[in-house]
């Protein structure tokens, strides 16, 4: 029954444990149980725990505003998805209201209340993967949340772990007797963000792969405004679905060029493209990722790098057109021949338009889970296997430059090629009769979360190779990936060319 007078001495007393809440709407009594230490003190809003009369083994949280607009963000949630439950939040029943004395009314939110498992001891025995899992499960329940209009209020560690339950279902947020509406707040929804990051950022996490805890620790930075939605989306650029053995099953392309800050025209020429075959090929189309970087100036450079995309993809096509499946022993043969081939004809048109012209190349054959590589000069291909912890920037190629040469015989450090005067002096290019050949790459095997990426000397030698991994960590896509590297690249001085294109496989 309602409290009497002598009961509350004030209108903002908070209720006595044993005391009976009635949804009159819902013919539903809830009897406290107890007082929500966590609930500050002389606050408008309060926690209780309590059952339902006629069933004690079902728990609630009873959040209580002696005005609607104290439960404001909990009234609202309650509102819109009393019907429906948002992923890892706790559930909220539908809100009503109850006449005390002297007028009084005041208003509340029921919460369902899982069985929780977390205790610290506990949580610090999980595999790091579980620790990904609960991390990954949290940030989609505050873009559930924010998605909503509301957000918890974060504010610090202890008062996250306040909102966090763990049990066999999973991670999920729970007291939201406070949450806060973002219209009136939008900051709370990245304050959100913060807290949870910073209070994660000490866990398991720390062996979690390198793009989780980049995202981590750049999110938890108190200076970033870093939306849950893109939190999210920088968890998942490896799908869930996805194991890091076997075969990939989806593919994003991404391309990019830039003439660079301090040349007029662009010789370099790039191509991402996935290859039309005739026949329905089995899980992933073949791909091809290819740059030309050309030489010999305007007239000649762009016409030696733009023949060589285009026979070589023309090429691809002849090669998959009628066995979308060609064996390795196949690949092998057919690589070198073409490479052949495409020189062939960049010496025959440089002898005809009577210019010195030639062109690197550098490009990547995907085909039934298998990278073919071929490379003539000092346009490189990498591998960045992103679901390995600290896996770094793997170069699959090697230059064919002097610099490298020097490399090699162990007459300069590596570090110091990018200020060699003579570090454009390259010794094999297509257009020359002798050194128009590829060295013999091994095929790469490729696995889901990996990145594969080609690109021109413009965009090594201005964007060194842990910046370029740097970048690839927290792109959401391949094609952002390439247009923030060129940006670096340009922003680093863009001395030439620039031409990038990545393949991200999960």
């Amino acid at each position: 029954m309602p409290l009497s007078t002598a009961t509350l001495s004030t209108a903002s007393d908070p209720l006595p444990i044993g005391e009976y809440v009635i949804d009159a709407e819902r013919n539903v009594s809830y009897v406290i149980t107890a007082f929500d230490e966590g609930t500050p003190a002389n606050s408008r809003t309060r926690t209780y725990h309590a059952v339902v009369s006629n069933d004690a083994a079902t728990l609630f949280l009873l959040h209580e505003g002696l005005s609607p607009l104290d439960l404001a963000g909990t009234l609202l949630l309650s509102e819109r998805w009393q019907d429906t439950a948002l992923p890892h939040v706790a559930r909220l029943l539908p809100a009503f209201h109850m006449p005390w004395f002297e007028r009084v009314v005041r208003h509340y939110v029921p919460e369902v209340v899982a069985p929780d498992l977390m205790s610290v001891a506990w949580m610090n025995q999980q595999s790091k993967k579980q620790w990904e899992a609960w991390f990954e499960q949290l940030v989609a329940g505050l873009d559930a949340l924010h998605d909503c209009g509301v957000a918890l209020g974060l504010k610090d560690e202890e008062g996250t772990m306040r909102h966090i339950g763990v049990n066999a279902t999973g991670a999920h947020w729970r007291n939201l007797g406070t949450l806060v509406v973002l219209s009136d707040q939008p900051d709370a929804a990245y304050a959100d963000v913060r807290a949870l990051c910073a209070t994660f950022a000490h866990t398991r996490l720390l062996e979690a792969p390198s793009h989780i805890r980049f995202a981590l620790h750049q999110a938890a930075d108190p200076a970033e405004r870093m939306s849950a939605a893109m939190l999210l989306n920088r968890l998942r650029r490896v799908a869930p679905s996805s194991s890091t053995t076997g075969c990939p099953t989806h593919v994003e392309l991404g391309w990019a060029t830039s003439p660079g800050m301090v040349r007029a025209e662009n010789e370099d020429r790039v191509y991402a493209m996935h290859v039309a075959t005739a026949a329905k090929a089995q899980g992933l189309r073949p791909i091809l990722l290819a740059v030309a970087d050309g030489m010999g100036g305007v007239e000649a450079g762009e016409v030696a790098s733009d023949l060589a995309i285009r026979m070589l993809a023309k090429a691809v096509q002849d090669l998959l057109a009628d066995a979308p499946h060609p064996s390795a022993e196949v690949i092998a043969q057919w690589l070198p021949e073409t490479i052949r081939t495409i020189n062939e004809a960049v010496i025959a048109e440089g002898n005809r338009l009577g210019n010195q012209m030639g062109s690197t190349l550098a490009f990547a054959l995907v085909v039934d889970g298998r990278a073919y590589l071929g490379n003539v000069g000092d346009s490189r291909i990498y591998l960045w296997r992103s679901q390995e912890a600290d896996c770094p920037l793997i170069r699959l190629t090697k230059d064919h430059s002097l610099v490298q040469s020097l490399v090699d015989a162990g007459l300069l450090r590596d570090e110091d090629r990018y200020t060699h005067p003579e570090r454009s002096l390259i010794y094999r290019s297509l257009g020359d009769p002798k050194a128009g050949i590829s060295d013999a790459l091994e095929p790469v095997t490729i696995q889901p979360g990996d990145w594969l990426m080609v690109c021109s000397d413009g965009l090594w030698e201005m964007v060194r190779d842990d910046a370029i991994r740097e970048m690839l960590a927290v792109a959401p896509n391949a094609q952002v990936a390439c247009d923030r590297l060129i940006d670096l690249a340009n922003a680093n001085g863009g001395e030439d060319n620039i031409a990038v294109a990545i393949a991200r496989f999960w």
